[in-house]
């Protein structure tokens, strides 16, 4: 076996490193994994969408997600998207979501026969991300957090114990934009002193 020398070694990883391989070689270089779920319509949209955006794979996971996440909302895009294994959430359908719930100030519908007011995605959104457990269900998550004020509470201090905006990863730059915006919405009047003392 031929011994080689640490300036040989750099010299022959430098080469490598300049080749640009499709893999991650080095410490902190990495490129996000973007996966797609859905019809194949659905999945050769998002697909010709992400296409036209230079350096989603190698740019930081955060700021990837908050560019696909301007994606699927500008383009309606109905696939679902993923980078690295976690799902990119749509805000537009969360926020339109949390205003329905807001004009019934229930998560429940009244007429039992109807589907809840409560979506499936904003439900995924709420276990998958904002530190609450499955409930077994849509219906079971429903019937601990009925009302408006229950979620508010929920926000304020979720099944861990923590404000929902603080257990988020700071990756996770998706998820954080659109708790923020849940917050806004919630709480207005504490968002309105926020403005006042920023002003002041």
């Amino acid at each position: 076996m031929k011994k080689v020398s640490i300036r040989e070694l750099f010299k022959a990883l430098r080469f490598i490193k300049q080749s640009k391989p499709n893999y991650p070689l080095f410490w902190g270089e990495r490129l996000n994994k973007i996966t797609y779920y859905g019809s194949e319509k659905d999945i050769q949209k998002a697909i010709e969408t992400l296409k036209k955006v230079r350096s989603l794979r190698t740019s930081d996971e955060g700021t990837a997600r908050l560019k696909i996440q301007k994606l699927i909302d500008d383009e309606g895009l109905k696939a679902s998207i993923l980078i690295n294994g976690n799902t990119v959430w749509s805000r537009k359908r969360i926020l339109k979501n949390l205003r329905r719930i807001m004009n019934h100030g229930t998560l429940y519908n009244e007429d039992q026969d109807k589907p809840p007011i409560l979506s499936n995605y904003f439900y995924e959104f709420l276990h998958q991300c904002c530190g609450s457990i499955a409930h077994y269900d849509i219906h079971g998550w429903i019937h601990k957090y009925p009302r408006v004020e229950d979620l508010k509470k929920f926000f304020m201090k979720n099944e861990f114990g923590k404000r929902v905006r603080d257990n988020i990863p700071t990756w996770h730059t998706d998820v954080k934009v659109i708790v923020e915006d849940i917050e806004r919405a919630l709480f207005p009047f504490q968002e309105y002193m926020k403005t006042l003392n920023h002003s002041s």
